[in-house]
């Protein structure tokens, strides 16, 4: 059931992606101004925005490839790791980060496709331009969030129909008792151990912080307002690379203010940024008492899809309370909230991975003592015997 679900998800997203933008030009009659000015939403949601426009450069094909196989490996990963047939919020929460974890790496095959489009170097003058106005709605996001009823929807209808006979032995939807493995943690103090331990990566990336400010709240410095670090001035020349590769440190999650940032849109990021760290926290708890000693690699994917959904939580809150304080500078395009979840995304699918890890190294660390103060007390229990 779980390949079977997997594989109409990704087909259903790739024809819809491929298709779309033929079907429309031929429905408008190949006029291009309604084609290219009007995009089709639904409540808000871009559904066309990451649809394949061009087949001649790897970039308008490639991130959507990645995202549709990346995508079906997640899909049925979370599927085929769920307790039973009967769908759950967990696993449907689990879906939803799997799939913004793939919008999240498809959108940082950018980067990869084309390093050099940008030139070898940038001004002074073309960085802050970029740092202000160069924001792109998340429409890989966007996709992902409007495509996660696929897979449910599928999912359940197989439940409702489990007892009809060419579903069940089609899918093999026939409810059953799995075995209960060890868990990987037994008790409370190792399991807040562990979420301590995962959540040191993303606290480093805080302090280190992102240096590029997206608001206007800022000090005026030279007549006209700066939104960076001014270490970033004038004796600073980022290659391209690092510009392409700069939406990695999400501006929001932050514990130092700049020098050019007034003291109160830093009060809101620094509220953002605990937001985000306690709801990352809880969402390590829960996957860690779930956790069993037999699928590391799962225990490590499952931390990661909680890193990419806790700080698209962090979206959430920089889009109510740091636009109210310090509103950010519009995008061209007036998708202010794309471009704040595609912040929050990249940032969660290029550094989940450092949660997992950690969390993984710390549990197998405190598995390991575990075991070997289990025969020693054991043996002290021996000799209270004799």
């Amino acid at each position: 059931m779980s390949m079977l679900l997997a594989f109409s998800c990704a087909l259903g997203q790739a024809i819809f992606l491929i298709a779309y933008h033929p079907v429309r030009r031929r429905f408008l009659d190949g006029d291009p101004t309604g084609f290219v000015r009007h995009d089709v939403r639904v409540f808000g949601v871009d559904l066309d925005g990451f649809a394949v426009r061009d087949l001649n450069r790897p970039g308008g094909w490639v991130p959507q490839l990645v995202f549709v196989v990346v995508c079906a490996v997640l899909v049925y990963s979370v599927l085929r790791a769920g307790p039973g047939v009967r769908p759950r919020l967990g696993t449907v929460v689990a879906l939803s980060g799997g799939m913004l974890l793939a919008a999240g790496l498809a959108e940082l095959t950018g980067p990869v496709l084309d390093p050099g489009r940008l030139g070898s170097a940038l001004s002074a003058d073309e960085w802050l331009i970029r740092a202000r106005l160069d924001e792109a709605a998340a429409v890989p996001e966007q996709f992902a969030l409007w495509s996660v009823w696929v897979p449910v929807l599928t999912w359940t209808q197989a439940w409702l129909l489990r007892s009809w006979a060419p579903v069940e032995e089609l899918l093999g939807t026939a409810d059953g008792t799995g075995s209960r493995t060890e868990p990987l943690l037994t008790t409370v103090r190792e399991r807040r151990d562990v979420v301590l331990t995962g959540l040191i990566p993303v606290v480093l990336l805080a302090l280190a912080g992102g240096r590029v400010l997206r608001h206007s709240n800022v000090r005026q410095l030279e007549s006209f307002s700066l939104t960076f670090d001014p270490e970033l001035w004038l004796p600073y020349h980022p290659p391209a690379l690092v510009e392409a590769w700069s939406g990695v440190l999400y501006p929001a999650l932050r514990l130092r203010p700049l020098s050019t940032e007034n003291t109160a849109p830093w009060l809101a990021t620094l509220a953002i940024c605990l937001v985000f760290l306690a709801v990352l926290a809880a969402a390590l708890y829960a996957v860690v008492a779930r956790a069993t000693g037999g699928h590391p690699l799962r225990f490590v994917m499952n931390c990661w899809y909680a890193t990419v959904l806790s700080a698209t939580t962090g979206a959430l809150a920089e889009r109510a309370l740091l636009s109210s304080v310090a509103p950010r500078l519009e995008p061209p395009d007036g998708q202010l909230f794309g471009v704040i979840l595609g912040d929050a995304v990249r940032f969660g699918a290029a550094w989940g991975w450092a949660t997992g890890a950690a969390c993984l190294g710390a549990a197998l660390l405190m598995r390991r003592r575990r075991r070997r103060t289990r025969p020693s007390a054991n043996k002290e229990q021996l000799s209270h015997a004799e």
